[in-house]
C-alpha cells in the first residue's frame, strides 16, 4: 500500500506541476500508468492491441524478441485474448504475467476483465482515462479514496476535457465492475460539464450495468442530442438498453446501423446475431454466427458459445441435422463453461427428438 500511494502521489504530482490547464493531449498520456507499473516492479506484462504503441515507446523490455515486426504471432495472441479468457489463460500459464495493461474501450476486452474478476486471482490496481491496469493479487486493490485521488490530477484541466476524462475512468470502473466509485465520478464529471456527451455515454453504461435499462437508453438520448446524434458508444448503449427493456425492433434498426459502420467488430456481430434471434430475421442470425465462427477460427479462439447459438438458429430454420452437429461441435471443447455446457446438451436433446422420433438420435453427449 505505501509503495501504491508513493506512486499515486508522484504521477499525480508530475501532472499537476504545469500551471496551464491540463491540454486533451494530456488526457490522453500514458505516463501515470507506466509510472505505477513500474513502481510495481514488474517484469511480464500483458497487454491488448490498442496498447502495443505505447509499450513499444515506453517500455519495450516487455516485447518479446520479434513483436516489433509486422505479422508477429505473439502480438496477435496477446491482441486476440482480449476477447478470448481461454487463450489468455494458455498465455498467462506460459509467461505468468505480473500485470495486465488494457488500452482502449473497455468493451472491446470485457471478456478478459469479466474473466479476471469472476477468478478473483487480479485486483485493479491502477485506473485513469487511458487504461486500467490489473495485478496478480487476490482481493485488495484499489480503494475509493486512491480512485479518487487519481481523479484529481483534473482539477487543473478545463471543464470538458476534466468532464471527459472523468467520465472515461468511470467507464473503466463499470468494466471492473467497481459501480460503488464510478457513480462519485460521474457526479464530480457532471458537476465539470453537465452537457458532455461522453458523461451521459458513460451514464448509460452505469445504468446498463445495474440493469436500469430505461435510464440507460434515456442517458443515451441525451448524449446523442449532444453529438449529432452520431455518437457511437451511445448508440451502443441505447441498442443494449433497448434489447434489454425488450424493445427488439428498435434495437434491430440500431444494432443494424452500428453493424454497417463496423462489420468485423466480434463484439457488434455478436451483440446484432442477439438481437437478429429476437425479431426472428433468423437466416440473418445464421449468416452473423457463421461469420463470428470464421473469424474466431482464423484468430484461433473458442467458438463453442457461437455454435450453441447457431445451433438454436438452424434448429428454429428447420436445419435439425445442422443444428446438431454444432451441438456436437460445441460440446467436445474442454473449455465450454459448465452451465453453457449443461444448456447446449439440453437444446440439443430437444433437437435430436424432433429430427429423430424415436430417439435414437438423442444420445447423451459428455
Amino acid at each position: 500500500m505505501r509503495r501504491l500511494l508513493l506512486t499515486l502521489s508522484l504521477a499525480c504530482a508530475s501532472l499537476c506541476a504545469c500551471s496551464k490547464p491540463l491540454s486533451l493531449e494530456a488526457w490522453q498520456s500514458s505516463e501515470p500508468a507506466f509510472a505505477h507499473l513500474e513502481g510495481l516492479g514488474v517484469k511480464t506484462v500483458y497487454f491488448n492491441g490498442a496498447a502495443l504503441p505505447a509499450v513499444i515507446k515506453r517500455n519495450p523490455a516487455w516485447l518479446q524478441a520479434g513483436d516489433r515486426l509486422a505479422g508477429s504471432e505473439h502480438i496477435r495472441s496477446l491482441a486476440q485474448a482480449a476477447l478470448s479468457p481461454k487463450l489468455f489463460r494458455q498465455l498467462d500459464r506460459q509467461e505468468h504475467f505480473d500485470a495486465l495493461l488494457l488500452v482502449g474501450d473497455p468493451v472491446q476486452f470485457r471478456a478478459l476483465t469479466e474473466h479476471l474478476i469472476k477468478t478473483q486471482d487480479w485486483s485493479l490496481s491502477w485506473v485513469d482515462s487511458w487504461c486500467s491496469v490489473y495485478s496478480r493479487q487476490a482481493g485488495g486493490g484499489l480503494t475509493r479514496e486512491a480512485i479518487l485521488r487519481i481523479a484529481t490530477q483534473w482539477d487543473g484541466a478545463g471543464a470538458r476535457v476534466k468532464a471527459t476524462a472523468l467520465a472515461a475512468m468511470a467507464e473503466r470502473l463499470v468494466a471492473a465492475s467497481r459501480l460503488d466509485v464510478a457513480v462519485d465520478l460521474l457526479q464530480l464529471a457532471k458537476a465539470a460539464d453537465g452537457e458532455s456527451a461522453a458523461v451521459w455515454t458513460a451514464e448509460g453504461a452505469y445504468r446498463l450495468a445495474r440493469g436500469e435499462w430505461v435510464q440507460a437508453v434515456a442517458a443515451a438520448d441525451r448524449a446523442l442530442q449532444g453529438s449529432g446524434r452520431r455518437g457511437r458508444a451511445a448508440r451502443s448503449v441505447k441498442a443494449q438498453g433497448l434489447y434489454f427493456s425488450k424493445q427488439f425492433e428498435e434495437a434491430y434498426l440500431l444494432s443494424a446501423e452500428l453493424l454497417a459502420e463496423a462489420p468485423e467488430d466480434p463484439v457488434m456481430l455478436f451483440t446484432h446475431a442477439k438481437i437478429a434471434h429476437e425479431v426472428r430475421a433468423i437466416q440473418e442470425e445464421v449468416g452473423v454466427l457463421q461469420k463470428l465462427i470464421g473469424i474466431a477460427e482464423k484468430e484461433r479462439r473458442s467458438t463453442s458459445w457461437y455454435r450453441v447459438y447457431l445451433g438454436q438458429a438452424l434448429a428454429m430454420s428447420g436445419e435439425g441435422e445442422g443444428a446438431l452437429k454444432e451441438f456436437d461441435l460445441a460440446l467436445v471443447d474442454p473449455d465450454l463453461p459448465e452451465d453453457q455446457r449443461d444448456f447446449a446438451k439440453n437444446s440439443r436433446a430437444r433437437v435430436a427428438l424432433r429430427v429423430k422420433p424415436d430417439g435414437t438420435e438423442a444420445r447423451s453427449v459428455r
